[in-house]
């Protein structure tokens, strides 16, 4: 009987791939298409940030066809857990085909479903980049993105080359830090928590870096709800109700949503937590 299964799900995917293939535009340069579609000049402009649109059942297209509602935006980023097992088939069913083709530039960063604990890394290398840690500018803002879907934190290959980025990036007015995993999670006495703890030493070095260099913003999410604070002295946004099944109901935290960021030179940057009310 579960031969039967396993023969006819691989059937469904074949032919879910031949009815609905990878295209072009969903290839290993996913970001760097997309980077290069942002215009770097702009000193006034806005953007989107969103987490964890992954299914199954993901509310992803109600909040995206909320998002392309906004008006203004330069790009969206998605903090990541795209899809559930990191298929070729999710990826393509969950995310690719409500973004491809978008007038509006989308980012993406690596997490730990898009890894499927590592066993699935390299087709996230293959559909949207490598490395998976990157940074660009815009104006006088400097964004840098990390990949901590590994293993609870970031490699010392990424420490150093973050180190170098936050250096460059000290003249820039802005410095966002885009990353899938909260540095701790703000919810009291969770025995397993949703964060990096599991390396509690790489979680003080990173705070540190971020504190040292004075990170206007750190963008996180993992936890499928909205919870803003501080680590140190960098402050932080979790938005992780992007689309997938919501954390902590019952709570002001559990709510569909994404956030609108707006940057103006010598203005504070203004964030918007935007709800969405999904059809079950």
């Amino acid at each position: 009987m579960k031969k039967n299964i396993k023969k006819i799900l691989s059937f469904l995917s074949i032919l879910f791939l031949v009815l609905f293939p990878l295209s072009g535009s969903a290839g290993a340069a996913w970001n760097e298409e997309n980077l290069a579609r942002i215009p770097r000049d702009r000193e006034v402009f806005s953007f989107v940030v969103v987490g964890d649109t992954q299914g199954p059942n993901s509310k992803f297209p109600q909040v995206l066809a909320a998002i392309l509602k906004e008006k203004d935006l330069l790009f969206v980023f998605d903090l990541g857990d795209l899809v559930d097992l990191a298929t070729d088939v999710e990826y393509e069913s969950t995310f690719f085909r409500h973004v491809r083709g978008l007038d509006l530039p989308f980012l993406t960063c690596a997490s730990n479903h898009d890894h499927f604990r590592s066993k699935n890394a390299a087709r996230y290398s293959s559909l949207f980049g490598s490395p998976h840690y990157y940074s660009f500018t815009v104006g006088s803002a400097y964004f840098i993105v990390l990949d901590n879907g590994q293993d609870w934190s970031l490699t010392e290959e990424q420490f150093v080359w973050l180190e170098e980025e936050l250096e460059r990036a000290r003249p820039f007015a802005r410095r966002f830090l885009m990353m899938h995993r909260p540095l701790r999670d703000p919810r009291p006495n969770r025995k397993n928590p949703h964060d990096m703890s599991g390396r509690p030493e790489n979680v003080e070095r990173l705070n540190a870096l971020m504190d040292k260099y004075g990170v206007t913003m750190t963008f996180t999410g993992h936890i499928h709800s909205f919870y803003t604070g501080k680590w140190g002295d960098t402050p932080f946004i979790i938005t992780g109700g992007g689309g997938g099944g919501l954390y902590d109901r019952g709570t002001a935290a559990s709510f569909h949503h994404y956030v609108r960021v707006d940057v103006a030179p010598g203005e504070r940057v203004r964030y918007r937590a935007i709800k969405v009310d999904v059809k079950r």
